[in-house]
């Protein structure tokens, strides 16, 4: 136990004291004793000198009354204990002594009694003669008692001293140490947090103002505290508001060393996501210890190459889940330094699992057939491809196959399309299995299937296709209703013998089909020239057919593409560009069917279909915020039809749409061959208060000479001279050239093809008005929500 200060102190000076009286004590006691021994020296001394000279009287005279008398006397002296008196020959003349000291007690030489007296011999002499002696016992109790109360006042006047010193000393302490304690106090009440805590001292001395420099620092640090558990609160309230804002997310947010890869922190997510506490994703290596063995390599060099720089990054790859199962996630990142230059990889773990399967489902789906399973016809096609261009590379020869099953449409209308679609399942299958690994099977459509046998010649193929003949005939399909028995009709091409194009190869491939199956069904056939007319014309038959479907069953539709305006960034118009669906969903485009349509004399309702579902949709959007207004493509072939205008005006009000936000576009050839009709036609829908564009302009020897007579509002300028402007000087001048003559009638100017960040930067420079291409948009069939924002701009950043 250690003692207080003031304890310390006291006790200190006490002993000090106390040392010092003793000391003191011991020293004026021992000086008294050696005075009063002089002084009963000298006493004794002087009643020595008086004694002897009595008693030599008595001795010399041989005067025994007077030696008696003066033992007598000297008897009443306290101090004389005891005395006896020799003559010369050792004879006691006189004596007297208590009867403890008989007088005939032999005494020790160093003269002492006892304690309480002095033993002395005296000589008694005479000129020189020895008459005797004189032994005397002198008391020293009176010495012994003064020295002793003498010793008992010096230690009274000591404790006294002592004491006063010890209370003097105490208050002095208490006085010096009071401060102290305060001092001690306030640290520990400041140990224990406790800042209210205040020393009450108002002293002007050292203490005092340590005391106040001390309150003064616990004033401060109380309103720091307040100030810090305000701020520690709203910490503590964020932190929870974020905890619980990173835990409602579902995904896992993260921070990892960008060095050693390991993760620093987690949000709870982290739990669900792989089945894993939040601790054990802390452990070191746990991120490349899960990693699927496939993607460990690439992963960490993509995150090792993006340490370098700054900024966001995304990564699709596989994590382990507890249960040995791999997961996909999408791991986005950002990579950042703080003030001191320290990197920071912070992110998010999203769980693209179901993502991926919908992917990897899509995937198939869009490659494959879903009643077959087998390559769809666009796959089918792709890989086609892939084997033609192997085949030419090595020098291969390889088959394509075009089978047909024979009466199918007779199940399918007989039995229903369920035993309709079983019959295709049930003849894929048996396809399937009579083929090698490498050779590829796919529907092409309804109950035709198309083949592919790498290096596979002539000879080759017609076996493998009676093989699958005669594997169709073992199928007997619905004992218990037809009993029907499967055939089909193959078409045999050999590539690159006969064409390494896709699109020829399936022709001739389904040319050679129809050959077999108009010579009798049930056999294969391999394509030859005497083909060629059949194909030709069957080819115009079945577009035509797949046009009048079309027609019939709604299957054209419109794709809108944006024209901007090229100082503003905003849409001026769009144009309405036509498409064909076939039965499976996917676009034809007109390039593909128009030339057909003309032929077969479909292109009039086609023109219609457009020019009704173009004011329809104009119509539809004509109360919105912001109007659509569309470009409408017509073809030289209604120059003045008054059919066409009347249905027109018969749309307009139908639809009720906006005339001034229709825009009819002909093409400057067109318009010029048939130029005093067109100009009829053109002031006839103006009048109605439609615009025109002249199409393909520069195209023609006489656009100039022509243009200013030709009642139009805009001209496009033909792609073929913007799109190499930025390579092409003579492209840029004569751009140049139609922009200012343009102009300076007081007609706008569009141009396409704008494909290019380039082009479109001299566009601007030569004042062309509008712009359109695949650099600002491409062709959809919805229209832009964008009408306000930069259309060139997010689609350059895109």
């Amino acid at each position: 136990m250690q003692l207080r200060l003031s304890s310390r102190l006291i006790i200190s000076v006490s002993l000090i004291v106390g040392l010092m009286l003793s000391l003191f004590i011991w020293n004026s006691s021992k000086l008294t004793l050696n005075s009063q021994k002089e002084q009963l020296k000298q006493y004794i001394d002087d009643q020595a000198d008086i004694l002897s000279v009595a008693l030599v009287s008595g001795l010399a005279n041989n005067d025994q009354d007077l030696l008696n008398e003066i033992v007598k006397r000297l008897r009443n002296n306290p101090n004389i204990i005891y005395l006896i008196v020799y003559d010369n020959q050792q004879q006691v003349k006189a004596a007297f002594s208590p009867e403890h000291h008989p007088y005939k007690h032999t005494y020790n030489s160093q003269g002492i009694l006892d304690k309480n007296a002095v033993d002395l011999t005296l000589p008694l002499e005479q000129k020189g003669i020895s008459l005797g002696e004189v032994h005397l016992g002198y008391s020293i109790k009176n010495l012994i008692e003064k020295t002793r109360i003498t010793k008992m006042i010096n230690i009274g006047i000591a404790l006294s001293g002592l004491l006063i010193t010890i209370l003097l000393t105490a208050l002095l302490s208490f006085y010096i140490t009071r401060g102290l304690r305060w001092l001690e106090a306030g640290a520990r009440a400041m140990e224990k947090n406790d800042l209210q805590f205040r020393i009450p001292l108002n002293s002007r001395d050292e203490i005092g103002n340590v005391a106040r420099s001390f309150n003064a620092l616990a004033e401060h640090l109380q309103q720091a505290s307040k100030k810090l558990n305000s701020e520690y609160s709203l910490l503590e309230s964020e932190k929870h508001r974020m905890e619980t804002l990173l835990n409602s997310v579902n995904a896992v947010v993260l921070e990892m060393d960008p060095h050693s890869k390991d993760f620093l922190y987690v949000s709870q997510e982290a739990e669900t996501l792989l089945g894993y506490s939040c601790q054990q994703w802390l452990e070191t290596g746990f991120w490349e210890h899960h990693l699927h063995p496939d993607d460990t390599d690439w992963v960490i060099s993509t995150i090792n190459e993006q340490l370098s720089e700054t900024g966001d990054f995304s990564l699709d790859y596989r994590l382990r889940h507890c249960n040995g199962e791999y997961i996909w996630i999408r791991s986005i990142h950002s990579l950042s330094y703080d003030p001191d230059m320290q990197l920071h990889y912070r992110g998010l773990f999203l769980d693209i699992t179901q993502e991926k399967k919908s992917e990897q489902r899509i995937l198939y789906l869009a490659n494959h057939d879903s009643l077959t399973g087998l390559h769809n016809r666009n796959h089918f096609q792709e890989q086609l491809t892939h084997q033609i261009n192997y085949a030419v590379r090595f020098n291969l020869e390889s088959t394509l196959l075009f089978i047909d099953l024979d009466q199918f449409k007779y199940i399918n209308d007989t039995l229903g399309h369920q035993s309709g679609d079983k019959c295709l399942i049930t003849a894929a299958q048996t396809l399937q299995a009579s083929l090698r690994e490498v050779d590829i099977i796919g529907r092409l459509g309804g109950d035709e299937f198309g083949i592919i046998l790498p290096r596979t010649d002539e000879n080759g193929a017609l076996k493998v296709a009676h093989n699958l003949l005669e594997n169709l005939a073992k199928q007997t399909l619905f004992p218990d209703k037809l009993s029907v028995t499967l055939s089909a009709s193959i078409g045999i091409t050999l590539f690159p013998t006969h064409s390494d194009s896709p699109s020829e190869l399936l022709a001739q491939a389904d040319a050679a089909m129809y050959t077999a199956k108009r010579d009798g069904r049930n056999r294969a056939h391999v394509y030859s020239d005497q083909d060629k007319e059949l194909l030709n014309m069957q080819t115009k038959i079945q577009w035509e057919s797949r046009i009048r479907h079309a027609l019939d069953n709604d299957l054209f539709v419109l794709h809108y593409q944006p024209i901007v305006d090229l100082r503003t960034h905003r849409i001026a118009h769009y144009e309405a560009l036509l498409r064909m669906q076939d039965e499976d969903g996917q676009l034809i485009y007109p390039s593909d069917f128009l030339e057909i349509a003309e032929r077969f004399g479909l292109i009039n309702d086609i023109d219609k279909w457009v020019l009704n579902k173009s004011i329809q949709v104009q119509g539809e959007t004509r109360h919105n915020p912001e109007p659509v207004t569309l470009a409408v493509n017509l073809s030289g072939r209604h120059f003045g039809s008054t059919e066409f205008i009347d249905l027109v005006k018969d749309a307009l009000k139908k639809y009720h749409a906006d005339p001034h936000s229709l825009i009819f576009e002909v093409t400057e050839t067109a318009a010029v061959e048939n130029f005093s009709q067109a100009k009829s036609f053109i002031n006839a829908l103006r009048s109605l208060g439609c615009r025109f564009a002249l199409d393909d302009f520069g195209m023609g020897y006489s656009s100039f000479q022509y243009l200013k007579n030709l009642p139009v509002d805009m001209v496009k300028i033909d792609g073929n001279f913007v799109r190499n402007l930025h390579n092409n000087h003579d492209d840029r001048v004569i751009v140049k050239a139609m922009c200012e003559l343009a102009r300076g009638m007081h007609i706008h100017t569009i141009a396409e093809f704008v494909e290019n960040e380039e082009i479109m930067i001299l566009l601007q420079e030569f004042g062309i008005d509008y712009g359109q291409g695949f650099y600002i948009a491409y062709p959809e069939a919805k229209f832009k929500p964008q009408t306000t924002d930069s259309l060139i701009t997010k689609n350059a950043s895109g």
